[in-house]
């Protein structure tokens, strides 16, 4: 239950300082920029920024913050011990307000770190077993990320797939895995105070058609081709990050500076990316709005990758599926302009589910995750499923598995 809670808090702590950074009250991120004077679209992002790497530098100068992963993989309750609660809860809120302020990185960190800690301190002063508290505290992790985008398949997926591989494979896959799924469902109806339920992302109705299916057979490939290439990027940058000195405030603000100015051309830019799939769900695909997707695919993994190399502590899931919905509906607006019908809203789902399932190499959560986010058809989910899994398998044998490693361990 409190990772539901930690869901609610984090994302009225989004709006709130979406509102404070872009002057706008209402709306999603892209309008809220695109309502806002020149001064603030530029500046928001590197004021953010600022304030968010000085902060950062103190933390990190005075002991840092003990992730979930370093706890879920010691075998030991050390970790588990030193996480804290104020630590992980005043990062959960840097990461916010980064996102909040419109720099180009994920912010499902913070959830999870946030509803991590708790599981740690609870787990701890209940005395469990400590072959049990590992699990907890990967699941409590998903069930956070399942509670701010209303997803409890992908949340316990994420808990299982990529957080506590190390338990499953000790042999307690199953019990682990059904442990997640009640958790994060549970943590998911808590977040229903707020969300009322509600998708997190509108999606237009999208019936199966023959030329959808075959449109997989092109957005698949073009998507897992956009994921491994993104994950080089973001793993050079994040293995050539600027040192935790002085200068981290000056660079964290400097990439939020280099994402405002983009946004003067681009409103979906700013943020994690979860309104870069909305807008890639309901775009025509056409014209100026193709121009945009394009644009979305060729800056968004720049900017997010200078946002980490600058220093900033943030996810890589929302850049990863707005990238990869990008992909899908730039693709689906070409096969347009010669004729082809097929829907926008499908090759934007298929083509986020695979470029997410390529740079967290999870299939599963990929396929779970974006299915649930824009309660899509039914009938995407085998296809979702089957293209992650082939995309997955084929980029594991390409170049680049040392970067790979560098980019897990981040």
């Amino acid at each position: 239950m409190a990772a539901g809670f930690i869901g609610i808090a984090m994302a009225y702590l989004l709006e709130g300082f979406e509102w404070l950074f872009y002057g706008v009250r209402d709306g999603s991120l892209p309008q809220r920029v695109a309502a806002a004077e020149t001064w603030r679209r530029v500046l928001a992002p590197a004021a953010g920024g600022l304030l968010a790497g000085a902060l950062w530098w103190w933390e990190r100068a005075t002991g840092g913050v003990v992730s979930v992963e370093k706890a879920v993989a010691d075998t030991g309750l050390e970790p588990a011990r030193r996480m804290g609660i104020l630590r992980p809860f005043a990062d959960a809120v840097l990461q916010v307000l980064t996102v909040g302020s419109g720099n180009s990185v994920g912010r499902e960190g913070a959830p999870r770190l946030a509803a991590g800690a708790v599981a740690a301190r609870v787990s701890l002063a209940l005395g469990v077993d400590v072959a049990w508290v590992p699990v907890l505290i990967a699941s409590a992790a998903g069930a956070g990320l399942a509670a701010m985008y209303n997803a409890p398949l992908g949340g316990a997926a994420y808990a299982v797939e990529i957080v506590m591989l190390a338990s499953t494979r000790a042999g307690r896959g199953l019990r682990a895995s059904a442990l997640a799924v009640v958790i994060s469902c549970l943590a998911t109806v808590v977040s229903w105070l707020h969300s009322h339920g509600a998708a997190s992302l509108a999606m237009p109705h999208a019936p199966f058609t023959a030329a959808d299916l075959l449109a997989a057979l092109v957005v698949v490939p073009a998507a897992a081709l956009a994921g491994w290439l993104a994950r080089g990027l973001w793993s050079w940058f994040k293995s050539h990050r600027l040192p935790d000195s002085w200068s981290l405030p000056l660079a964290v603000g400097g990439a939020g500076l280099l994402t405002g100015t983009a946004s003067l051309r681009l409103a979906q830019l700013p943020g994690n990316g979860k309104d870069a799939f909305q807008v890639a769900l309901t775009t025509s695909a056409a014209g100026p709005a193709l121009v945009a997707l394009l644009g979305v695919v060729l800056l968004k993994p720049l900017l997010t990758g200078a946002t980490l190399g600058a220093g900033a502590t943030g996810g890589l899931l929302a850049p990863s599926f707005a990238l990869g919905s990008s992909v899908g509906a730039g693709l689906a607006g070409l096969a347009h302009l010669v004729g082809i019908d097929v829907s926008v809203a499908a090759t934007a789902v298929i083509g986020g589910a695979v470029v997410l399932a390529v740079t967290q190499k999870a299939p599963v959560f990929a396929a779970l995750f974006i299915w649930e986010l824009p309660h899509a058809p039914l009938w995407l989910l085998p296809v979702l499923l089957v293209g992650t899994t082939a995309a997955v398998t084929v980029t594991t044998w390409l170049p680049g598995r040392r970067a790979d490693a560098r980019l897990h361990r981040a």
